[in-house]
């Protein structure tokens, strides 16, 4: 369990009976103090007290209440913003016999969020106030000029670099090609940079490198060709992206923390199927034992029949600790049919729950993609299961869902569609969904298409919805097919 979720188990009258190590801390509250207390009289704040106990009590009775918002009593004597949601736990007759609060304390998303928001308006003002460099040179790469924020970035004084060649300012192998590249352009005038700007290294006096924007511009003054170049030390706007990118990492991984408590009531019927025929076998194995009648054949298929829902039961915790894992992005080959199939796995309480039928639609051969795997899946849980809510909202008959794999040519890549037959988008606009903080869930952070979105793009593809005809939305996601490396025939940028 992430350490920054709270759960709470407690009796169909919502009398306590567990809380882990994460909402003691939070809240300076111990299973001795809280055991036999209500739920909703001693962790929410009085306001959210009534709500609490009848969302509790409605997932007692069988129900699927509503996720909500609100204020718990912190340890210090205040209060802090939380979501929690409600998950009855079943015995082995499919009976009740408890309630399972989870939720995630607000203020770290809240924090982030800010941060986030913090970080990218520094990075504008930054480009805002830039000072930008300028140079001349002329047609051989000698300097002709320097102005004084050029001197600041490169730490030079105009009279030690005026008359030497630009490569000077350049480290390996920007410095060997220069001079090439001039006069390339002098014998062709086919240009490549110039009037384009690009991301190139920079090297200081001291000898350390740096990143830098360089557009170059061409004019002839007294039939002489002057190369004019602009420069804008970016390390700055580098730090502050590769920063922003950690924080919406961040936030991707506490939007799937948070999605786990929305699974944990398909994941404890899950669980519990194999751990009662696993408890029903070793009876019987120590019945027959205990009576002197063990037959080894009985006894061997009750063994295996237990080793079998030991594997099942372990699949379950094996997709919830991979969909949750945190690490650093790693691309690596991925068999994407194999991640849908991953994600239908993970998702077929709701799926089964809700009635959908699901039909996936794939050639016989798909090609290995660079993904980050996680985050695909993330993506995928994502799209899947806005199809089955909207649809479950809508109250659809005969709720379909169809998951539709196909490989392109131009651009080269493979499609992966998510269609559903559910109330589609009504009069808002297919692509407004994916603005941050968008959304259509009275609960909802509208972060969840949002992060879809930047991790499909981190990944060079593209995401895109539309209606589907006659009635329900279609989701596509385009993810590009690496490059071949042509001496080994391997997939270029993988580990």
């Amino acid at each position: 369990m992430p350490g920054r979720t709270f759960v709470i188990i407690a009796g169909p009258d919502g009398a306590i009976r567990q809380l882990n190590q994460y909402c003691q801390s939070v809240t300076g509250l111990t299973p001795a103090q809280v055991q036999g207390q209500r739920v909703w009289e001693i962790l929410p704040t009085p306001e959210h007290t009534e709500s609490m106990r009848t969302g509790f009590l409605r997932a007692a009775a069988g129900d699927i209440p509503e996720d909500q918002r609100g204020y718990w009593r912190g340890r210090d004597g205040g209060m802090f913003p939380a979501h929690w949601g409600y998950s009855c736990l079943l015995d082995a007759e499919g009976g009740g016999m408890g309630v399972v609060v989870t939720g995630a304390d607000l203020r770290l998303s809240n924090r982030m969020q800010a941060e986030l928001t913090d970080a990218l308006d520094r990075q504008q003002a930054i480009l805002d106030t830039a000072v930008d460099g300028i140079l001349t040179i002329d047609e051989t790469g000698l300097i002709q000029s320097f102005n004084r924020a050029a001197e600041r970035i490169f730490g030079y004084r105009a009279g030690e670099v005026v008359g030497r060649n630009v490569s000077m300012l350049m480290p390996q192998p920007y410095r060997a090609e220069h001079d090439g590249y001039l006069h390339n352009y002098q014998t062709t005038r086919r240009k490549k940079i110039i009037g384009i700007g690009r991301e190139v290294e920079g090297l200081r006096k001291d000898g350390t490198t740096f990143p830098l924007e360089l557009a170059v511009g061409e004019v002839v003054v007294s039939g002489q060709r002057i190369f004019t170049g602009i420069i804008r030390d970016i390390t700055d706007r580098k730090q502050i992206e590769l920063e922003a990118r950690r924080r919406q990492d961040e936030l991707a991984h506490l939007t799937r923390v948070h999605s786990m408590g929305d699974l944990a009531a398909g994941l404890a019927h899950e669980i519990n199927q194999p751990l009662t025929a696993i408890l029903g076998h070793s009876r019987a194995c120590l019945r027959m034992i205990g009576a002197g009648t063990a037959d080894m054949d009985l006894l061997r298929e009750s063994m295996e029949q237990i080793a079998r829902q030991g594997e099942r039961a372990a699949e379950v915790i094996r997709r919830l600790r991979k969909y949750v894992e945190k690490g650093e992005i790693e691309k690596q080959p991925s068999d994407l049919p194999a991640s849908v199939q991953e994600v239908l796995g993970l998702l077929q309480h709701e799926l089964r729950e809700h009635g959908v039928r699901v039909q996936v639609k794939a050639p016989s051969y798909l090609p290995p993609l660079l993904l980050d795997r996680v985050q695909i899946e993330q993506v995928l849980v994502n799209l899947v299961r806005n199809a089955v809510e909207a649809m479950a909202e809508a109250r659809v008959e005969g709720p379909e869902l169809e998951l539709v794999l196909v490989q392109s040519e131009a651009p080269a890549g493979v499609r992966t569609s998510v269609v559903d037959n559910g109330p589609g988008f009504g009069a808002k606009q297919p692509d407004d969904l994916f603005a941050p903080f968008f959304t259509t869930k009275k609960s909802g952070l509208g972060q969840g298409l949002s992060i879809c979105r930047r991790i499909v793009d981190a990944h060079g593809g593209r995401i895109w919805a539309e209606s589907n005809q006659p009635r329900g939305a279609v989701f596509h996601v385009w993810l590009p097919l690496p490059a071949r490396d042509g001496r080994n025939g391997g997939l270029r940028g993988a580990a």
